[in-house]
């Protein structure tokens, strides 16, 4: 009971931490508003391949244009599994304390149905995830990605590097999963570590293939203008 009651606390720490650090723009700093519906499709191969398809749309409220992605990716999960026993559910990656993922996307800024002064990225993307058990319901959790970008035929590189901490509930017979993520970026246009992002969300099982997650992100980059970005997403996810 008091290792539930002290990991509990941590998580509503770490989610407090976020909304404090997501709040340091001052009153008179120019803010843009985004809405980021995605959809995300797994289909696992065995217990260590699966195949992970991307489709997302960022539409900003503030300048009325929008940023449309779509990638396609391969999950390599670690042979060692957190509960031996079974498979918790269809996303491998819970019962995983280390896994990688590589793949390809491609995107434009558009304004209607039109590309946007010609603006595209294409990136090759390779990351490392894992997972520890800070207590039997909270975990923490990392992650470090290389974004190998083109942006309108010039090269550009991303170094990103993320911590969080989750917890899991079970509401009505349906898994509940809160989480608080805080992550660092490094853009190679401008040798900087210029951009930080502060995002909480909850996945929200529907079916057992289907789930559902909200999110709220705020974003601060010190290279670009608008400094600061409001982002709320809307996922829906689907394994198979």
């Amino acid at each position: 009971m008091l290792a539930t009651l002290v990991s509990h606390r941590l998580l509503l720490s770490a989610l407090c931490a976020s909304a404090a650090l997501a709040n340091p723009a001052r009153a008179d700093d120019e803010r843009q508003s985004e809405f980021v519906p995605e959809v995300n499709a797994y289909w696992n191969f065995s217990d260590r391949f699966r195949l992970f398809a991307a489709a997302s749309a960022t539409q900003s409220l503030s300048e009325g244009v929008s940023d449309g992605d779509l990638g396609l990716y391969l999950d390599v999960l670690s042979i060692r599994t957190i509960f031996p026993e079974q498979l918790l559910d269809l996303d491998w990656t819970r019962n995983r304390y280390v896994w990688a993922r590589v793949g390809y996307a491609f995107g434009g800024i558009h304004e209607g149905l039109r590309l946007r002064d010609g603006y595209s990225e294409t990136r090759f993307v390779a990351e490392l995830s894992g997972r520890y058990p800070i207590s039997p319901s909270v975990w923490a959790t990392t992650r470090a990605r290389l974004d190998l970008r083109t942006l309108s035929g010039e090269r550009s590189n991303r170094y990103r590097f993320r911590v969080g901490v989750e917890t899991e509930y079970t509401v009505l017979g349906r898994r509940v999963v809160p989480y608080a993520h805080a992550e660092i970026l490094y853009d190679t246009r401008f040798d900087a570590w210029n951009r930080q992002i502060y995002q909480v969300g909850v996945e929200i099982e529907l079916t057992q293939s289907l789930r559902i997650e909200p999110s709220y992100a705020f974003q601060v980059d010190t290279s670009m203008e608008p400094r600061h970005v409001d982002r709320v997403g809307l996922a829906l996810k689907y394994y198979r």
